[in-house]
Formats: structure tokens, sequence, C-alpha cells
């Protein structure tokens, strides 16, 4: 367990505003749908006390005056008021009310800033539990953390960030977060002052359609989220919003920078970088072209390193001042973040199905917009300013975007590996219930799981081909380490397989492993 140090610049930042402004909720958390049998309250606490012994982000709350308060740490939090439940009637509809109700309930009001609902009765075979945190204490990837530490199957994956960041690094990273805060006059509207009162909406979106259209032009899944967002902005400001219409709308997008050592530590380690919407754009073409290239320094494991020296650095007082400008009405800004959790989670033998997040907005902000990818869905959640009118409306207007998206020409369906080239690979037993059959780890093999389980174009997986050139992100690759490790029991982290330089070097990383494997 990693005992926590001192609050980071962005901890003291919720935690002064919290106190500010107490009526602003900084609650955020993750909705879990599962299969089977609800187990009983008894069940679920014995299950959660379990873990309190290795979780800090269930010990830890931040406690004194703004910004001079410290961690505290309560090693056993009273479990009767933080694991508690609903049992509800029969009917999805009861449950839609519970969650929208549960979003804005009162966290607990001492010590550790989080609980746990069970959530029961609405359906047969069919049950929720919502876990609930204060930002101050969680942030999206300790969320993620969390999720995994209390009914994952393996420990989440990790980035580590570059070593060295030149000087181009740190200035970019200081103007990105300087041009966040500068006057934009999007949202101050003296008619339509906004008031602070939220909606929340969700939709699911499916993630292929996201991460193919992205892919195949040199981007990532949370640039196909971006991407269909700005298009639902530009039809809701068209017919809604005029003085949003046709031009570029400010937002951000948050940025981990938790490293592999602090994966168990709570508070933030995060920062915001400049995510424009290019709600101007006609094409659902030119708005993904601009989504991927304004995101891209953002990616760079070397901004990512200046990114975390400068949070690092930067004096608490001077992070809450800058932080404190975006909160102002001519500075108002869309907030985004997205999220991806790529092992299956369940609670005991129960899988869950399905993930809805939930976030906050802050004061004077007229969107935010979190998204999470699981189990092939991405769940979209909304909360925006109830005085903008037909903002409600987004979840519509993202499904009609989501169609908008370009499509990769269909490509035929691979054969039998009788139709295949010849293969030059090795030869691996398949584990347990396959014993019997024999998978050939070769170039055809990789480039089927990225195709069929990984949804990336064909066409552009040749063996000379780049990572980035065949269209192989982040979750690409922690999806081909998932299927190696649960199907043939090769063992190769995310960080290994994102190593190679071409296919055919992570081909031959994988056919090494496997040969080991075998010995």
């Amino acid at each position: 367990m990693t005992v926590p140090l001192r609050p980071t610049p962005m901890d003291l930042t919720m935690h002064d505003m919290a106190q500010a402004c107490p009526t602003v909720s900084q609650t955020i958390g993750v909705i879990l749908h599962l299969e089977g049998t609800a187990p009983t309250l008894s069940e679920l606490r014995t299950h959660v006390s379990s873990h309190l012994k290795d979780q800090p982000r269930l010990t830890h709350y931040l406690h004194g005056p703004g910004l001079k308060a410290r961690w505290h740490h309560d090693p056993a939090p009273d479990l009767n008021h933080r694991v508690r439940e609903q049992h509800l009637p029969s009917g999805d509809q009861h449950l839609d009310t519970a969650l929208t109700d549960l979003v804005a309930h009162p966290l607990p009001a001492e010590g550790p800033l989080w609980d746990v609902w069970l959530l029961a009765g609405y359906a047969e075979r069919r049950y929720a539990i919502c876990l609930r945190a204060h930002h101050s204490t969680q942030d999206g990837m300790g969320m993620i953390g969390t999720l995994t530490a209390l009914f994952g199957t393996a420990p989440a994956p990790t980035r580590h960030p570059a070593l060295r960041a030149g000087v181009a690094a740190y200035l970019s990273t200081v103007r990105g977060m300087l041009a966040v805060s500068t006057v934009n006059n999007t949202w101050n509207d003296t008619e339509l002052p906004l008031t602070g009162h939220r909606n929340i909406n969700w939709a699911d979106v499916p993630t292929q359609r996201l991460r193919q259209a992205a892919t195949a032009r040199g981007g990532d899944t949370n640039d196909g989220f971006l991407a269909v967002l700005s298009g639902a902005l530009r039809t809701w400001a068209a017919q809604s919003w005029t003085r949003g219409a046709d031009r570029t709308l400010p937002a951000i997008t948050m940025v981990n920078l938790r490293r592999a050592e602090e994966h168990d530590r709570p508070g933030n380690f995060f920062t915001f970088a400049p995510a424009p919407l290019p709600c101007h754009e006609p094409t659902a073409e030119g708005r993904l072209d601009q989504i991927i290239a304004a995101t891209r320094a953002a990616k760079d494991p070397a901004c990512h390193k200046a990114m975390r020296s400068v949070m690092d650095l930067v004096p608490a007082r001077a992070f809450h001042a800058l932080a404190t400008r975006l909160t102002t009405p001519d500075r108002a800004t869309i907030s985004t973040s997205y999220l991806a959790i790529h092992r299956p989670l369940r609670y005991k033998q129960d899988p869950v199905t399905r993930l809805q997040p939930f976030t906050w907005l802050p004061r004077h902000h007229p969107a935010s917009i979190v998204a999470c990818s699981y189990n092939g869905t991405t769940s979209i959640c909304f909360v925006t300013d109830a005085a903008l009118p037909g903002l409600d409306q987004l979840p519509r207007l993202c499904h009609d975007a989501v169609g908008d998206l370009p499509r990769s020409e269909d490509e035929p369906q691979a054969g039998g590996r009788a139709e295949r080239l010849p293969h030059a690979g090795v030869t691996l037993l398949a584990p347990a219930a396959a014993r019997d059959t024999a998978v050939v780890i070769d170039f055809d093999f990789v480039k089927g799981i990225l195709v069929h389980q990984g949804n990336l174009p064909a066409e552009s997986i040749t063996r000379q081909a780049t990572l980035e050139e065949a269209g192989i992100d982040s979750l690409a690759v922690t999806e081909l380490s998932m299927i190696l490790e649960e199907r043939l029991g090769i063992m190769i982290t995310d960080n290994e397989l994102a190593k190679p330089t071409t296919m055919e070097d992570l081909v031959s990383l994988v056919a090494q492993r496997a040969e080991k494997t075998i010995r």
C-alpha cells in the first residue's frame, strides 16, 4: 500500500472549492450493471471490508481548511453508512429514477468521502452496484483502480510517462494551460445566465464505431468520442444557441498523469489540456481530422512528463488561481474526459455487463461530459446546465453523430487457416478446455486478433507498418494483451506490447514469449 504524501495542487483546489461552494456537488462515480442474484447487504459489506486494508482511496480523506488541508487516515470507516441498499419496485424505469436521484444524494458527511449502493428488485437476475466518491479523493483513473480492486479480475493497466521532456514540451504545456483560461464569451449570455441547476443523461454507443473511424485517420477512441460530441454540439448550437453556431466551442480534456507506482494513491493525478471542438466544420471527416490534430500534443509522452512536472512544481495557490479563472462565466468551457476499462469486472461469479459513469459540473460551466468504454460499449454521461435550451437532447444528437462518422470499406472476412499464406511461427497448445487444439503464433494470428477482436482495418496492418500506421492505439494493445493471457496463457504487459516499432517486431515479440511459455 502506498502511503499518501502531500496532497496535489488539484486535490487542494477541489477541496477548497468544495468548502467555498458547498452547493456545487463534486460527486463522481460509476454504476455497474450485473447479471445474477443480488447479494445480501451483509455479504456486500464483508466484500468491501476485505479490501479496505490495501485501498488507501477508501481509508483516506482531506481534512482542514482550504489549501492547508492534509490527508487523514481512517483505517475502519463505518460501512453501515457507506455500504447501503435500495430495494426497488419491478421495472427498469424505477432503476433509472433511483440512479438519477442517487447521483445528487449527499456523500457521508464525515470521514472518507465515498459510498457503495446496492440496487435490486427492479428485474429478475439483474442488479446494480453504484460506487460514488468525492473528486478531491479520487480522479477518473483512481475510480478505475478502486473498481478493479473491488470487482476486477486483474490489475488495471498502467502507463509510464517518458523519462525526459525538452523545452518545447514545457512551453507547449504552459501555453496550453494559459490558453484554456482565456476569455471566450461563449456561455455568458445575460438573457440566459447559467444557473448551476443540472440535468444528467446518458447515451450508449458502439466503441468499435468510435475507434474504427478514428484509428483509420491516425487517432484513437477518445478522438472518435470528441468528434461525435462536436457533431452533436454543432447541431444543437444551430438549433438552440446562436452565439455558439458555426464556431469552435472551447473545451478541455483531462490527461492522466498517474505513474505506475501511484496506482493505489488517493487524490488527483491529472491535468487539463485544450481540446477545442470544431463545431464550425460541416463534415464529420473534417471534425475528426481537426480533433486528432488538436489532441496530438496531449498524447506525446514528453508532454506527459512536462505536464506532470508542472503539476508537481506549481504552488497550490497558483494552480488554484488558474483553476478558479476557469470557473468564471466569461471563461467557462466544456469539460470532457474519456476512460476505458479493458478487463472484465464481476462481483464474485456475477459478470458486470454494462457501466454508466457519472461526473460533476464545475461552477459556471455549461456541460461536463465523460465517456467510459467497457465490454464493447461506450457509455457517455452528459451533465448539463438546465438553463441552456435543448442541451438535454445531446444523447440523441450524439447517436445521430455516430452514424455520420466515416467508415472504411468493408473487408472480406478472413477464411480458414488453410486459405491463408504459409506461416512461420510458434505452435502453442491452447489451455484448459481447448487442450486438444493448437494455435500458430505468427503474423496472420496477431493480425486476426487485431482485425476481428480489435476491429482495426485489415488493409493498414502490414508486416512493415508501424503500430501507428496499423491503427494500434492503447485500447488495441490492451485487448491484444488480454486475449493472449486469457486464451493462451501468454503474459505480455501493455507496455511491452507498445514498444515494438513495426508489426513484424510485434509479432516477433509475441512469438518469442510464446516459446518461453511452451518451455
